[in-house]
């Protein structure tokens, strides 16, 4: 049941995403921050690229904190007519986010790509490092080392002048 709680534990469980909402009775809701607040970490560390990933559990535990401190801010009745939901479905609608499908699906595409292939970097990498010559490695380590993070850079930065660009588009449509 979802009621208003003691604002002192409220607080302190709104420092670990999703567990301030679990505590209020929004079960859905934390389990899915907690998922992606943990998630975040372990496509990170799994990827091996924890440098670049880290800003998604950031994003997560900055939202989630807001998230529970607003919520410890409602009234009873305000609460009680809100619905528990995972977090993923109020932005997976696309007249919310105004994202087309295809749209979504190249992009999504395109980073499962990128993905699987800096995992594949990170298990070929010392094999391919055999096969040159010592002298060359030293030299050529330093970049040979970091194409994931160099890959996962050029992509971010392709995403962020696709939406640029895209809103630029939908501006001058609408004029």
């Amino acid at each position: 049941m979802r009621r208003k709680k003691n604002g002192f534990f409220t607080f302190i469980w709104s420092f670990m995403p999703g567990a301030a909402e679990m505590y209020m009775g929004f079960m859905k809701c934390g389990i899915s921050l907690m998922v992606l607040f943990l998630g975040g970490f372990m496509l990170s560390s799994l990827i091996r690229i924890g440098g670049v990933m880290l800003f998604l559990p950031i994003l997560v535990w900055f939202y989630s904190f807001f998230h529970a401190r607003n919520l410890a801010a409602c009234t009873e009745e305000m609460l009680q007519a809100m619905e528990d939901d995972f977090i993923w479905d109020s932005f997976g609608d696309g007249s919310k986010t105004r994202i087309t499908s295809p749209t979504l699906r190249k992009w999504g595409a395109a980073i499962l790509i990128v993905i699987g292939s800096t995992m594949l970097w990170q298990n070929f990498k010392n094999v391919i490092a055999n096969l040159i010559p010592e002298g060359y490695w030293y030299v050529i380590w330093p970049i040979f080392d970091n194409v994931p993070e160099i890959v996962i850079s050029i992509l971010i930065i392709a995403i962020g002048i696709g939406l640029i660009i895209g809103k630029k588009k939908e501006i001058k449509d609408g004029e």
